[in-house]
């Protein structure tokens, strides 16, 4: 009864209302009545963790960005990779209202916990410090979609919000370093609660949050040393900790049986039939019943997986172009499904036309693959099924200690220092024992480790939703995301033995205005103070 009681209170702070930065609480408990006791400041707490991005919209960023592209032609991620979106377009106000709730629900907190006479200080001073690392987490990702938002930390009203305005990005940014380096010292190290913010993860969100800050995305806060120290700093205590490190087995992370390993950082919780997701449906093979996979990887990804003698494939003489998929850096089978790959259901991957009668043959219906390929990481035999598709329990990884290494690498490459240890990062996370790749060696230039790391965030992180973050924030957008046409898989014709490529006369366009999303249309009209990105009007 306890845990269904507990449930039933994160239903009634779960749902609300959307507009003027979902400012309103309607849904919460009287604060006369509610505001008491320690449990009150946790079950509040655990609300807010509902509000973390769910597995459709992170892992779907990347069909938006140059290693994969959107399965369905009328989706709102097929007009952002077309840059014809508009500031109506849903994508966009789904994005802002989703992350103000968080923000809303953070704020509702912190107005209301100053009202209990803590039984246990320590525990209340705990999870206050997690409400506060969940506020700076939303705050990175809206302002790493929108630039300059309004950085509201108090419960406002309609009026007021209608004055509200945007802070600048360099405020935000300080403020959430302020709010992080304040709240990890009331933060444990480890937690027996699964799924609630640990000093580690709080250091991680801080330095993910200062690498995209580095990147200066809105041109006008020039302070990348500033950042890169801050991130090099933040990483560096993660690694230091040595509560972590890397799951021996890749092609282990994304499972049931590994949830919560050693590696996990900061993940969002989820069981079936209680609080779900549907992670299957939306990116699973049709075969297995599906609606089909919302992402489509392309060939950009497949290429950027070096041979297993560590070399690019137009560099490597062993390289057969009809066994595309043999003798590669195994995270490109661990991440990917390629012709031949094994389903979690038993059954051979097949999108080959001519090849076979499968249901996920590009051209077999709409749903299929566009490009052949399909993602691999969380599609598990558990959520196979009618009644699973949906129903799906596996955690969603946000941040986990490989990206940390090559965190810490990078901001030392960037303030071109220690190059040695930043080589010994990336090649800790080449050689995990069952990915074993040849370690890098005599790199010293800032260009050539700068290459090294940003090709092993690629790899390793490929599919997880950091490709989209990262080819903004390197400035590489407008040249990576501009394709007249599409790439997908490379496999032999059955009939003639000819080499053939999938493409498809699909654009991507990207222009400098689309580095930032546009503030919503509705928004705009509710506040009139509330400016509009360049580009955008």
């Amino acid at each position: 009864m306890k845990k269904k009681s507990i449930y039933l209170f994160l239903l009634c702070v779960m749902f609300g209302c959307t507009d003027i930065l979902d400012t309103i609480p309607t849904d919460r408990l009287s604060s006369e009545v509610y505001w008491q006791t320690d449990k009150d400041a946790e079950y509040a707490a655990n609300a807010i963790y509902q509000f973390l991005e769910s597995p459709v919209t992170i892992l779907g960023r990347d069909a938006m960005s140059d290693i994969a592209r959107a399965t369905f032609e009328t989706s709102d991620e097929t007009k952002v990779e077309a840059s014809i979106a508009d500031p109506q377009t849903n994508i966009f106000q789904n994005t802002w209202n989703d992350l103000y709730k968080g923000v809303r629900r953070c704020n509702d907190y912190m107005a209301n916990v100053g009202k209990i006479t803590p039984a246990d200080e320590a525990f209340v001073n705990r999870v206050t410090a997690e409400v506060r690392t969940l506020r700076c987490y939303f705050y990175s990702r809206l302002v790493s979609y929108f630039g300059d938002v309004p950085l509201v930390t108090t419960p406002v009203g309609i009026s007021e919000s209608k004055t509200l305005t945007r802070t600048p990005a360099a405020e935000i940014y300080d403020f959430i370093y302020k709010e992080i380096s304040e709240s990890v010292a009331y933060l444990p190290e480890k937690t027996n609660e699964k799924g609630r913010v640990t000093k580690g993860a709080a250091l991680s969100i801080l330095a993910r949050t200062m690498l995209f800050a580095a990147g200066n995305v809105t041109g006008v806060d020039n302070r990348s040393s500033v950042y890169y120290e801050r991130a090099r700093i933040a990483a560096d205590a993660v690694i230091a900790s040595n509560v972590y490190s890397l799951l021996p087995a890749y092609n282990d992370l994304f499972t049931y049986e590994n949830e919560n390993s050693q590696e996990v950082i900061f993940d969002k919780q989820f069981i079936k039939d209680l609080q779900s997701n549907s992670v299957m449906n939306n990116f699973g093979a049709v075969s297995l019943g599906n609606n089909g996979s919302m992402m489509s990887p392309t060939i950009v990804l497949v290429d950027e997986y070096e041979t297993s003698d560590g070399k690019k494939i137009t560099e490597d003489l062993s390289y057969d172009p009809k066994n595309p998929y043999e003798n590669r850096d195994p995270r490109l089978g661990y991440t990917l499904y390629v012709p031949g790959g094994i389903l979690p259901n038993g059954t051979v991957y097949d999108s080959r036309p001519g090849w076979s009668s499968s249901a996920d043959v590009i051209g077999a219906s709409y749903q299929v693959s566009k490009t052949g390929l399909l993602p691999k990481k969380y599609i598990n035999a558990e959520d196979i099924g009618q009644s699973n598709r949906t129903n799906c329990g596996i955690n969603l990884i946000l941040i986990r200690y490989a990206e940390i290494l090559l965190v810490a690498a990078e901001a030392r490459i960037e303030l071109n220092m220690e190059a040695d240890v930043a080589l010994k990062y990336i090649n800790e996370v080449r050689q995990r024992p069952d990915v074993n790749m040849p370690a890098l060696s005599g790199i010293t230039s800032q260009g050539e480790l700068r290459q090294a790391v940003r090709h092993e965030r690629m790899v390793e992180l490929g599919l997880e939703g950091n490709r989209f973050f990262d080819i903004r924030r390197w400035k590489i957008a407008e040249d990576v995301c501009n394709m007249d046409y599409i790439t997908g898989m490379r496999y032999v014709n059955k009939d003639s033995g000819e080499l053939v490529t999938i493409t498809t006369d699909y654009n991507k366009k990207f222009t400098k205005k689309d580095y930032l999303w546009p503030i919503p249309y509705n928004e705009r009209q509710l506040n009139t103070n509330l400016t509009q990105n360049d580009g955008w009007n």
